[in-house]
């Protein structure tokens, strides 16, 4: 009788983790784009969308001991920091593409706007669903009970033992390998997703059209790292 109870507990808690998943899974703050799926099996119950194609979701990263706390996170007030969840009709289902590390939040407690700075601790990604009006949200929801792990944002500068430098909007490549370079904005919008291949020294120029802060995810045969880069 015990095992049949425990199987219908697991059973349950199966179902509805099935309602939202994260892929990769495992992810953390260091994995780069997360894909968020919402409704894949028809199941809406933590939040019922009434047909509506466009939603949003609304999100916090707790950085301390305080799992009551969301000390970065958007701007409730101000729609376009959110994540559009998007419904796919070919999928079938609502769909959003984010990366954690290079968006900007409002920190806490001076709500001043801000990306998350190198070596922060992560212990959790937070969310809720909402229309756009915000007239109607979901409960708030952890990323943890849907693989999202803790750990240290890691974003470094390359030093001369990376054989690479980076400069106003440029990066110099010093040893021949084949790079794939991601280049996110402040707000997370990727603008470059280019592949190198770099037989010298080489200085390439991205040619950003705005100044400001960049991230660049680099990635080799022989590493893979996140820079932050600025336009001037």
């Amino acid at each position: 009788m015990k095992t049949k109870l425990l199987y219908l507990i697991l059973l349950m808690f199966g179902i509805s983790q099935a309602q939202i998943e994260l892929v990769p899974n495992p992810c953390d703050i260091n994995s780069g784009t997360i894909t968020f799926k919402y409704g894949e099996f028809a199941d809406y119950s933590i939040f019922d969308p009434m047909s509506d194609p466009n939603l949003y979701l609304y999100t916090g990263l707790q950085t301390d001991a305080d799992p009551m706390t969301w000390d970065y996170h958007d701007d409730f007030a101000n729609l376009s920091t959110m994540i559009p969840l998007t419904f796919d009709s070919g999928l079938g289902y609502y769909v959003a593409t984010f990366n954690p590390a290079t968006r900007t939040y409002l920190e806490e407690p001076i709500l001043n706007t801000t990306t998350i700075p190198n070596g922060t601790e992560v212990f959790d990604w937070y969310f809720l669903i909402t229309n756009a009006d915000q007239s109607r949200q979901s409960a708030d929801l952890r990323g943890s009970d849907y693989g999202f792990g803790s750990a240290i944002l890691s974003v470094e500068t390359f030093t001369i033992t990376k054989n690479i430098t980076v400069g106003n909007g440029t990066i110099t490549f010093k040893s021949p390998a084949q790079y794939s370079i991601v280049v996110y904005d402040v707000l997370g919008k990727k603008v470059i997703d280019d592949t190198l291949n770099i037989a010298t020294q080489t200085t390439h120029d991205f040619q950003l059209q705005s100044t400001g802060v960049y991230l660049v995810k680099i990635n080799s045969d022989n590493f893979s790292r996140t820079v932050k880069m600025v336009k001037y």
